[in-house]
C-alpha cells in the first residue's frame, strides 16, 4: 500500500514537472536579434534593416529601418492599414498611439550574444507616436492583438503582436 502511494506521488510530480516545463518552453523567447543587417522572418517586411526582434510563441516584437512607402503598402498587403496619428504623445502618461520596443539600448550595452533567458537587458520600454507618425491598434479582449507603427522622423517602423 505504501508503495503505491509512492508511486502515484511520483507520477503526479512527473507530471507536473512536464506540465511545467511545457509551458515554460511554449512562453520562452525562441529567437532574438539586435542590428541585424536582414533577417529571414516572415512576420515583418522582407525589405526591413537594422532589426533589432524578439519572437516566441506568445509575443513578437521588432524595430527596424525602412521606406515609409514600402511599410505602409506592407501593412495595407496583411490588412493592417496605418493611419495618421492625430494627437501627440503626452510626456508622464500613455498616449493614444503606444507599444512596448525591446530595448534599444542593448547594442550599446554590448550585449550580442543571447543572455540568460531571465537576463534583465530584455526589459521593455515604451514607444510613443508623435502627431504625423503612422500607427494601427487591433486589441483583443485577451489583451493579445497587434500595434504597428512608423516613426517618420527616425524612418523606422514598429511592429508588436501578442498572442494573449
Amino acid at each position: 500500500m505504501r508503495n503505491g502511494f509512492l508511486l502515484a506521488i511520483g507520477i503526479v510530480a512527473l507530471m507536473a514537472g512536464g506540465l511545467w516545463f511545457a509551458a515554460w518552453d511554449f512562453c520562452r523567447i525562441k529567437d532574438w536579434g539586435v542590428n541585424e543587417t536582414s533577417v529571414e522572418i516572415d512576420w515583418i517586411p522582407p525589405e526591413a534593416t537594422e532589426v533589432t526582434f524578439v519572437s516566441g510563441n506568445i509575443e513578437k516584437r521588432a524595430e527596424f529601418s525602412i521606406d515609409q512607402q514600402i511599410f505602409e503598402e506592407w501593412c495595407a498587403s496583411i490588412g493592417k492599414p496605418l493611419t495618421v496619428v492625430s494627437k501627440g504623445s503626452e510626456s508622464g502618461g500613455f498616449s493614444e498611439a503606444m507599444l512596448f520596443r525591446s530595448n534599444p539600448l542593448l547594442a550599446l550595452k554590448g550585449i550580442t550574444e543571447k543572455p540568460n533567458d531571465d537576463d534583465a537587458a530584455f526589459a521593455w520600454e515604451y514607444k510613443s507616436f508623435d502627431k504625423g507618425d503612422l500607427f494601427f491598434e487591433e486589441r483583443w479582449p485577451n489583451a493579445g492583438g497587434y500595434a504597428i507603427g512608423y516613426d517618420v522622423s527616425e524612418g523606422r517602423g514598429y511592429y508588436e503582436y501578442a498572442h494573449h
